[in-house]
């Protein structure tokens, strides 16, 4: 039987369980199979599986890029051709990565595939000179498409009211190739490291203040949906006044804020149930360790914890024996300034809204 002979419903069921790495094999068999697994129907049926693996994605000290198998005591490196000096990793979806350079430019990159597109800037970008900003990358259910949020401000260095007095809110479709600017946030995002938000079930989350009385801290919530903001209930045993100068992440799918300030442990609390205050889980990293954590990167299993130390080492700590390890890596080094994580996937940064 030639490949062309098999119906188009059992070659797409047959390719969507294989990895990306395999159907791009495929793809250079036959001129059909090259066809039908490159359509944008079979690219959202492959996305769909759950057999995708995750991987790391990381800036070295050299400002390279590298990603790594997350396969435990298997970790296999290998440095992606992406020239350039890149400086941070905003975040993924679906298999794209949105990663920064040091000249500000924002790209979209697949690693899998290498396929990447430059987003253009906001025409109405406030000055980088005079102004802080922060960007956050997610996908929009509603309307099938990606996202890049960016918010921004001017500082006023007011030490007995809020820092910003307006934080402007740009979003960027990347369906549609546009930037527009949408409502104002209604909370004060000054804080001493702009961060990169966290996307978790359909929104980009930060660590901001409040402008109530005593500014408490919060974690706002931006739905890409109806790009506005709401709030999502932070842990009971967290600092109400103090923990916007805490970091918030992604970990496994679930919104992960750590504690990482002072001589003591560092602590960690991952949301388990999105939106539920009391599914908010806490484990403490102690131990004698030469570099204080910057913040954790992915799950190994149920037990281990990928992290990034402050010596731009990564470490692997286990939360059922409280011990740290350093992370082994075959094929480069186990070093990095920024990372994050992301799925194989096929879907392509050229490709979308075309």
């Amino acid at each position: 039987m030639e490949a062309g002979d098999l119906p188009r419903e059992i070659l797409i069921d047959i390719f969507s369980r294989l990895p990306p790495k395999s159907v791009g094999k495929c793809r250079c068999l036959a001129k059909i199979w090259r066809q039908q697994l490159s359509t944008p129907h079979f690219i959202k049926s492959h996305l769909t599986r759950k057999t995708r693996q995750e991987n790391l994605i990381l800036i070295t000290p050299s400002h390279s890029i590298h990603s790594i198998s997350t396969i435990k005591d298997d970790a296999i490196s290998r440095k992606l051709e992406l020239p350039g000096n890149w400086t941070e990793v905003v975040g993924s979806c679906d298999g794209m990565v949105l990663l920064v350079n040091e000249d500000h430019e924002k790209f979209l990159v697949n690693p899998i595939t290498l396929q990447q597109v430059q987003l253009p800037n906001s025409p109405q970008a406030l000055n980088r000179m005079e102004s802080f900003s922060m960007h956050g990358f997610g996908y929009d259910s509603s309307s099938d498409d990606y996202k890049v949020v960016t918010l921004s401000y001017y500082d006023t260095d007011n030490e007995y009211e809020p820092d910003c007095v307006d934080t402007f809110v740009d979003v960027y479709s990347v369906k549609r190739g546009v930037w527009k600017r949408v409502n104002s946030s209604p909370y004060d995002h000054a804080v001493p490291e702009p961060s990169p938000g966290a996307f978790v079930n359909g929104a980009i989350h930060w660590l901001a203040s409040s402008r109530e009385p005593g500014y408490p801290s919060v974690i706002a919530a931006f739905n890409l949906v109806d790009e506005v903001f709401d709030e999502i209930p932070a842990p009971s045993s967290v600092d109400v006044q103090n923990f916007v100068f805490n970091k918030l992440v992604t970990l496994g799918d679930c919104l992960c804020l750590i504690d990482a300030r002072g001589n003591g442990p560092t602590n960690v609390w991952i949301m388990k149930e999105y939106g539920l205050k009391e599914s908010w889980t806490k484990f403490s990293i102690n131990g004698d360790y030469e570099w204080d954590i910057v913040k954790p990167l992915c799950l190994i299993g149920d037990e281990e914890v990928v992290l990034v130390t402050e010596g731009e080492t990564l470490v692997v700590y286990n939360r059922t024996s409280g011990t740290l390890r350093d992370m082994v890596v075959d094929g480069g080094p186990a070093s990095a300034i920024d990372g994050g994580t992301f799925l194989e996937s096929l879907v392509s940064p050229a490709s979308i809204g075309a």
